[in-house]
C-alpha cells in the first residue's frame, strides 16, 4: 500500500494544516493545469471528458481505497513516524519526463503550463522503487496476473498493466481500447527511427465496455492505469477470457447507493422507512395504502359500514 509520493503529499498536507485545505489545493491544481474540469464535445475533440466522467473517476478512487481501510491502522504509525525533509527542491515542468500529468481519454488530453509557481520540496528519503502491483485496493474485487492487476465494481474496470523502465511518456505507447478488446503496443528500448512496435499487452475481453468512455494514464515507467465503464451492470468473472476465472461467490457484492438508479434509490429509501416504522410499532407504506382504501370502500354504496364512521379496530393488519 505505499507510495513513492506519500513524503509529497505529507509536506503539502503539513502546510496546508487540514484536510479540507488540502482538497482544494489538489483540486485548484487540476483547475490550473489540466483540462480535468472541461466536458468535451464535438468542437473540442480530444479535450476533457464526457459529462459526468470526472465525477465518476473521483469517486471511484475514492471507493477504491475506501474498500482497503481496514489496513488503514497498520500503516498510520509507519506513516506519523516518518520526518519530512525540506531538501531538494524539484520543479515540475510540462516537459519533465519524469513527471507525467497525460490522462488521455481516447485521445491524449492537452495539459497547460501552470500559472501559479509549480515548486515543490521533495525529501531525500523518497522511494525510487516501482509501485508494488499486490495492493489489497489494486485486485478488488479482481485478480493478479503475471503482468496485470484488475479490479471492478458492478458498473466500472480498473486495470494496472506493467511498462517497462525506460517507457516514459504517452508517445512511447500505443493504447488501443475497442468494446471487447484491449491493445497495448511500446517502442523499444533503444529504438531507431525504423523500429517496430512490441506488443506486451493485447487480450479479449470479457464482455464489452463503453469504449468511448475508456480512460488512460501513464505512472512513468511502472504501468498504465486503464478506467473501463461497462455496457451492462454485472460482475466479471475475469478481466480477459483466457485468464483464469475468479470465485464471484468470494467477491464483495454490495451496491453502492450513489450507483443505483434512482428507482433503486427510492425503494431502498423505502424498505428503509418501512423498517423503521416497524421497529416503532407503526404501520408500514403498504398498510398505510391498504388503510386509505378500506376508508375508500367503508363508506361506498352496498358496504355493510355505510353510513357509520370508520373504525380501524374492525381491521386487522399482519
Amino acid at each position: 500500500m505505499a507510495s513513492d509520493h506519500d513524503q509529497v503529499f505529507l509536506r503539502i498536507l503539513h502546510e496546508e494544516k487540514n484536510i479540507v485545505n488540502f482538497l482544494d489545493i489538489f483540486f485548484g491544481f487540476l483547475y490550473r493545469c489540466t483540462d480535468f474540469y472541461i466536458e468535451s464535445n464535438l468542437e473540442q475533440k480530444g479535450l476533457g471528458f464526457s459529462p459526468g466522467m470526472a465525477e465518476k473517476l473521483v469517486l471511484n478512487s475514492m471507493r477504491k481505497w475506501k474498500n482497503a481501510s481496514p489496513t488503514l491502522k497498520e500503516i498510520m504509525p509507519n506513516i506519523i513516524s516518518n520526518n519530512i525533509s525540506e531538501s531538494n527542491e524539484l520543479t515540475l515542468t510540462q516537459n519533465d519526463e519524469n513527471y507525467s500529468c497525460n490522462m488521455p481519454v481516447a485521445q491524449e488530453i492537452e495539459i497547460d503550463s501552470c500559472n501559479e509557481p509549480n515548486t515543490i520540496n521533495v525529501p531525500t528519503n523518497v522511494s525510487t522503487q516501482s509501485v508494488k502491483m499486490d495492493n489489497t485496493s489494486d485486485s478488488y474485487n479482481g485478480a493478479i496476473r503475471e503482468n496485470y492487476v484488475w479490479t471492478q465494481t458492478l458498473d466500472d474496470l480498473d486495470v494496472l498493466i506493467k511498462i517497462p523502465e525506460h517507457i516514459k511518456t504517452p508517445k512511447q505507447i500505443k493504447v488501443n481500447i475497442g468494446s471487447d478488446e484491449i491493445k497495448i503496443d511500446i517502442k523499444p528500448f533503444g529504438s531507431t527511427k525504423d523500429f517496430k512496435w512490441n506488443n506486451i499487452f493485447d487480450s479479449k475481453l470479457s464482455f464489452k465496455v463503453r469504449k468511448d468512455e475508456s480512460v488512460w494514464s501513464i505512472v512513468s515507467g511502472k504501468h498504465i492505469s486503464i478506467h473501463l465503464e461497462k455496457t451492462t451492470g454485472r460482475w466479471w468473472e475475469a478481466l480477459a477470457v483466457d485468464e483464469p476465472k475468479i470465485e464471484l461467490s468470494k467477491i464483495d457484492c454490495i451496491k453502492n447507493f450513489d450507483d443505483m438508479a434512482q428507482e433503486e434509490q427510492m425503494k431502498v429509501q423505502e424498505l428503509m422507512w418501512n423498517h423503521q416504522q416497524k421497529l416503532m410499532g407503526k404501520p408500514t407504506s403498504e398498510q398505510i395504502k391498504m388503510e386509505a382504501t378500506l376508508k375508500q370502500a367503508w363508506n361506498a354504496k352496498g358496504s355493510p359500514f355505510q353510513g357509520t364512521d370508520y373504525d380501524p379496530s374492525v381491521v386487522k393488519f399482519n
